[in-house]
């Protein structure tokens, strides 16, 4: 009877080194080849598949862009069939693109999220429709100017109410923010100043005039108080010298209204203002095109009475109108910004 050599302890045979194999280390050899064997095929037949895919999409692209596209595809040896066919996704995403379209000659300036409340769908449906056919809201862009004029006698004076309150508290008609700008046209200056109600979106009030002073600004003031049936408790600005002059404060405080003041050099704390300029230039693009003031002054009021009624504010999901309304039904009194 042969006795099998045993192994040195300095030189350690490797695992299932033959010779020294029992029958269960054989079997568990054989299993990881044809395991190995198996993992091999199957990745080569996924490559293979998804390589004869691609040549095949590639053929297709190949024979939509010719003229005789059966003589094509049958010298391609490819089915004449499959260039005609398209999938439900795609005819779904076209139907949506055709949508996307449509509201764009309404509202231009939709970004994906105001196009998914439009429309009622996912605003990630909606972004991604917009990525696959490379679509983007056809609005102009402009450089941005700031207007305001400080002056140190008012540094003082007034500050931000808003900052020590709970926004979310108030209600429509409660605080009014205030701002102007201007408008180049046919090389001459014209300045807008509007009022705007922080909780509802509103555009209470605006005017027009060639002169940046306080008489805009008080003819404005006006004007909001007879839309609006009323004064709110507080009326923030900005520290320019128009808002803060003594003939708008007088007025504010015979009415009891409270006035208050952005901190200097602080624009965002007036940001309900200032992102409503923002939009109108953005949506407007070159108000040059107009040929007479006319024109011009018909286009602004179309636009006012467009972002009040018709545009959707992504902080309340409708336009301001539709959310007067809402409440007004509802019987909701407060409504936070």
């Amino acid at each position: 009877m042969l006795l099998k050599q045993q192994p040195s302890m300095q030189y350690p045979l490797p695992p299932y080194t033959p010779g020294f194999q029992t029958k269960y280390d054989q079997r568990y050899l054989l299993s990881n080849t044809i395991d190995s064997k198996r993992r091999t095929k199957s990745s080569n037949e996924s490559s293979v598949s998804l390589l004869s895919i691609w040549r095949e999409e590639k053929k297709i692209t190949i024979v939509n862009q010719s003229t005789n596209k059966k003589l094509i595809a049958t010298c391609m040896n490819i089915n004449h069939k499959n260039i005609y066919h398209t999938s439900i996704k795609d005819r779904k995403d076209l139907d949506v693109k055709s949508e996307i379209e449509k509201t764009f000659k309404l509202h231009p300036a939709y970004g994906h999220r105001r196009l998914a409340l439009e429309l009622k769908m996912n605003h990630k449906k909606i972004l991604r429709i917009m990525h696959k056919f490379s679509i983007t809201p056809p609005r102009l862009w402009y450089t941005k100017t700031f207007t305001t004029e400080s002056d140190p006698a008012y540094l003082a004076s007034y500050f931000n109410i808003l900052k020590t309150m709970d926004l979310t508290t108030l209600a429509i008609g409660d605080v009014w923010s205030t701002d102007l700008t201007y408008i180049k046209f046919q090389g001459k200056f014209i300045y807008l100043s509007i009022i705007q109600d922080i909780v509802g979106k509103e555009v209470v009030g605006f005017n027009l005039s060639f002169q940046h002073n306080a008489e805009l600004v008080l003819k404005t003031i006006k004007e909001a108080a007879l839309t609006a049936g009323g004064f709110p408790h507080i009326f923030h600005c900005d520290r320019g010298r128009e808002n803060l002059a003594e003939i708008c404060i007088n007025y504010l405080k015979e009415n009891h209204v409270q006035v208050s003041a952005s901190d200097p050099g602080s624009p965002w704390q007036n940001g309900w203002s200032e992102s409503f300029f923002s939009r109108f230039k953005q949506e407007s693009g070159n108000l040059n095109r107009f040929n007479t003031l006319g024109e011009l002054i018909e286009y602004i009021y179309g636009y006012l009475k467009y972002y009040n009624t018709l545009r959707i504010h992504t902080k309340l999901k409708m336009s301001p109108y539709q959310f007067a309304l809402q409440v007004s039904e509802s019987g909701l009194e407060k409504r936070g910004t």
